[in-house]
């Protein structure tokens, strides 16, 4: 069975009440009337026919019977011949015979007559006082009575016929006039309604089933006018209070947004200082070392300078000229070494804090960035393998990059291992036409199927006090779909480790200066 259609208020219906009214009123008549005229026929048949032929005949033969009487007693047959005219001028009269007491045949008369022709015959005694004269028959044919008992049949039918054309037509004009009216006032006042139009009255009509009919439909449409009124006043007053709450809503959604960039600010600029405190801490060690030399240069030549009173061997010359050129390229070593961490240092931190965008080698930046991260924090627990081409350039926001890279690899570092599981954290990079692959991913403990749909959500960690602010992975999400305009898929299996893939334009797109 197929989907049942909707019915759309006002259209032209598929069916008529008004012809079905007719048609179920012309079988009502129709019926009837037709059992009624076949009754009829068969009784004006049978009494033609029967009767009123039987009736003529035993008429003739009566007229006969008396007629003869006279001839046969006087034994004058001509006498009979004027009557057995007048009788057989009725061209129904097949034949007639008068026969005497011993059957012999005194006058006859036969009309040449239609083999299957149907008859009545009638025989009549001829006596006199007593005395049998004879006998006379009479055969009286009943194809005149058929005939007019057809033509009466087809007069009583046309009657018939006409009396229930004229009923019909009046039962069609009351049911015009009381029915199929007021149904087309009543489903115009519906369409009207359907429509939206609920100022326009439902007509008064007769005080009758339709009169009421339109009185109810009048006040359903008086209630629903008002019901709309009132629905539009709450639609209303639902738009007022909407745009209220989505003003309110934007103004929240704003001081989140603003909330959120002050903690990207501050976890950045936390994340610097500690930079420059592991910075600080590793220059130590170089320039320590240059001070050192340089001190025990300075030693070694006020040694010599005061042994040069009292003359110095060659000897002596030599060994104080190795020692300075041990020293010396001792300190140009360390600081060589200084100028490289501070010259990392720097670049990075123009990056980080102001998301400039410009042309760059992403390996160089991977490679400084956790180079940065190495000399912050000893994760002597955690290998680390880059495997990112050379020559992947790109003209986006290096400090972003960096920032994700250096995020991705401390959650790894910090929530994939513990101080007695050691393990890996692979990075590698591929470029598709236009398009950068970056993969991070490690062979740690994994992520809780449960927990990876929200390890994006802003403050959301699993070591809350134990060194995790939560906002880690926020902030790679709201670079990467934000600035770097790329996406991020994540794979994770408990005891197996997990997999971040990061996609993103090789060239980004110009969003101004942005300061973070």
């Amino acid at each position: 069975m197929g989907p049942a259609q909707p019915l759309v208020v006002g259209s032209t219906p598929t069916s008529s009440l008004r012809r079905d009214l007719l048609i179920v009123l012309m079988l009502a008549l129709v019926i009837p009337g037709a059992i009624a005229i076949l009754v009829l026929l068969t009784l004006n048949w049978q009494k033609s026919v029967d009767i009123d032929a039987r009736a003529k005949a035993e008429k003739f033969a009566d007229l006969l019977q008396a007629g003869l009487v006279l001839p046969l007693w006087n034994v004058a047959l001509d006498t009979a011949h004027p009557l057995m005219q007048a009788v057989v001028a009725d061209t129904s009269v097949s034949w007639v015979e008068v026969h005497d007491t011993t059957g012999a045949m005194l006058l006859e008369f036969h009309r040449p007559a239609n083999a299957n022709a149907t008859t009545i015959k009638v025989k009549r005694p001829i006596a006199k006082e007593g005395t049998e004269l004879g006998e006379v028959s009479l055969a009286y044919a009943t194809d005149s009575a058929q005939s007019e008992a057809l033509y009466s049949s087809w007069l009583l039918a046309a009657v018939v016929g006409c009396q229930f054309v004229a009923s019909l037509l009046l039962i069609s004009m009351w049911l015009n006039r009381r029915v199929h009216q007021p149904l087309n006032l009543l489903r115009s006042s519906a369409a009207s309604i359907s429509t939206g139009d609920l100022k326009t009255a439902v007509p008064a009509l007769r005080q009758d089933e339709f009169g009421v009919l339109s009185q109810q439909l009048d006040c359903m449409r008086i209630a629903l006018a008002q019901s709309v009124d009132a629905l539009e006043e709450r639609v209303l007053l639902r738009t007022t209070e909407v745009r209220l709450a989505n003003t309110h809503l934007k103004e929240a959604l704003e001081h989140l947004k603003q909330a959120q960039d002050r903690l990207i600010q501050s976890e950045k600029l936390a994340s610097l200082g500690s930079l420059v405190a592991g910075v600080a801490h590793e220059l130590n060690t170089p320039i320590g070392n240059g001070l050192l030399v340089m001190s025990t240069i300075v030693e070694q030549t006020q040694e010599f300078l005061a042994s040069m009173g009292r003359g110095v061997t060659k000897t002596q010359l030599n060994q104080y000229l190795e020692q300075v050129a041990h020293g010396a390229e001792i300190a140009v070593h360390s600081l060589n070494r200084a100028a490289t961490l501070i010259q990392d240092f720097k670049q990075i931190a123009v990056d980080q804090t102001s998301l400039r965008r410009r042309r760059f080698d992403l390996k160089e930046v991977i490679r400084e960035t956790l180079a940065s991260v190495s000399v912050v924090r000893k994760y002597a627990s955690v290998t680390l393998h880059i495997d990112v081409p050379e020559g992947i350039e790109m003209e986006s926001y290096p400090g972003a990059v960096g920032q994700i890279v250096s995020n991705l690899f401390e959650n790894a570092a910090l929530h994939a291992f513990s101080e007695q599981l050691a393990g890996t954290v692979r990075i590698s990079a591929a470029q598709t036409n236009e398009q950068i692959i970056l993969t991070v991913s490690d062979d740690g403990a994994g992520i809780a199927p449960e927990n990876v749909s929200r390890i994006f959500d802003p403050f959301y960690t699993t070591r809350m006090g134990a060194g995790g602010s939560g906002l880690g992975l926020s902030i790679v999400f709201s670079l990467l779909s934000g600035l770097l305009g790329g996406t991020i898929d994540v794979q994770s299996s408990l005891g197996q480790g997990t997999v971040f893939m990061l996609r993103m334009p090789r060239v980004a797109a110009h969003r101004g200066p942005v300061h973070a």
